[in-house]
């Protein structure tokens, strides 16, 4: 029984017998189908999913990236609106200056914050729809994902432009003082 260690404990994603020990299989159970061919059978078998699961991608693809939108863009702004009227009148910084540091500022913010709006987004109840592996690499449902997350992200930033109503209205009364 010694000898039977690990005998058969390699396995694929797709739970076939692999030979990645490098020994010869005696039992002639080892497929070598690649992995590749074998998931685009998968994938051209499987039944593509309904309109109803493809709303679900698109929104819970669309949600988060909303939320990363707004907060990039109103970061970017804020912080670049601040360097520009404070470093701006001590040291000669441009407007595109100001708007790369704000924007530097807020890649910064975006990468701290992506656990929160991730765990906001499972406060909502966001959830993938229930389907087969090979259902979500469907080209239907990729191509629902990116929208998903194209319109997300651009609904988003267009939100989060919302501080230059209030900018612009106060550089104006700036500018008659």
């Amino acid at each position: 029984m010694a000898c039977q260690l690990a005998v058969g404990s390699w396995r694929t994603r797709f739970g076939r017998l692999s030979n990645k020990v490098g020994q010869v299989d005696p039992t002639g159970t080892f497929c070598a189908v690649p992995d590749e061919w074998l998931k685009k059978k998968l994938v051209e078998a499987a039944e593509p999913p309904t309109a109803r699961q493809l709303y679900s991608i698109f929104f819970v693809n669309a949600v988060p990236f909303v939320a990363f939108g707004f907060l990039d863009n109103f970061i970017m702004i804020m912080a670049g609106e601040y360097i520009e009227s404070t470093l701006g009148h001590c040291i000669t910084v441009s407007t595109m200056a100001a708007a790369g540091l704000g924007n530097t500022i807020s890649d910064i913010m975006g990468i701290t914050m992506a656990t929160y709006v991730e765990e906001g987004c499972q406060m909502l109840g966001l959830k993938q729809p229930r389907m087969t592996p090979a259902q979500f690499e469907l080209k239907s449902s990729k191509r629902t994902s990116s929208w998903g997350r194209i319109i997300g992200i651009t609904a988003g930033c267009l939100i989060g432009m919302c501080p230059l109503w209030v900018m612009s209205d106060e550089s104006k009364t700036v500018a008659e003082d």
